[in-house]
């Protein structure tokens, strides 16, 4: 009887259906699980969690397009003041769902639009919402994790606003998508590169279609 009983459990375990496979690694669906072992965890495990997205100096370099490599040293000294918006937006839990970050996304917040001119053309960066609505960074993963590029906006933002206060005003009306956008680019391009006069026309343009636009 026990014998029967032991062959009758290994039936079973052969009979059990295999786990699914793990995602790939820099999949969004991959984000979209480890996000989830964060999403409503306690303040301590998000903080570590979060401490642990900046992307170093050589990632960075590999990833981002010139002219935005240069900005490395602002992005890394600023992430401090990015990490505690994200770790209380992780506090609450809710569904995580994630997609490939694509400039045209109509979903996506006007920071993650910015971001997108610091890739390279369908680089494989991810975004995700929590609970509906968006966790405002782009991810990244560089091979051995997942990183933010958190920050990133704010810093295109300042060099622009250094330059042009009221050019920056318009670029803050970049978004998904609109012609704004577009011209929005050439403002960011040309104010990293020290293109005097192609940010003067940059932002003529800017003030001509930013702020009387639709999608």
């Amino acid at each position: 009887m026990r014998a029967l009983a032991l062959a009758f459990l290994t039936l079973l375990a052969c009979c059990k259906a295999p786990p699914p496979p793990a995602p790939p690694a820099g999949s969004p669906e991959a984000l979209a699980a480890y996000l989830r072992t964060i999403a409503g965890s306690d303040e301590a495990t998000r903080q570590h969690a979060v401490t642990g997205w900046i992307l170093d100096e050589a990632a960075f370099d590999r990833i981002i397009v010139s002219p935005y490599k240069q900005l490395w040293k602002e992005y890394a000294a600023h992430f401090d003041a990015v990490m505690p918006p994200l770790v209380t937006r992780l506090a609450a839990p809710g569904a995580i769902t994630t997609r490939r970050h694509y400039a045209g996304d109509p979903r996506l917040t006007n920071a993650q639009v910015r971001v997108r001119w610091a890739l390279p053309v369908q680089y494989p960066s991810v975004v995700a919402e929590l609970g509906g609505a968006p966790i405002d960074a782009v991810f990244v993963w560089d091979g051995s994790g997942w990183r933010v590029l958190a920050g990133l906006d704010d810093l295109l933002l300042q060099r622009v606003r250094a330059l042009d206060g009221h050019c920056a005003d318009r670029l803050l009306e970049s978004g998904p998508p609109n012609h704004c956008t577009e011209v929005g680019w050439f403002v960011g391009d040309t104010a990293l590169k020290g293109d005097a006069a192609g940010f003067a026309r940059a932002c003529q343009l800017a003030a001509n279609v930013c702020g009387n636009d639709s999608p």
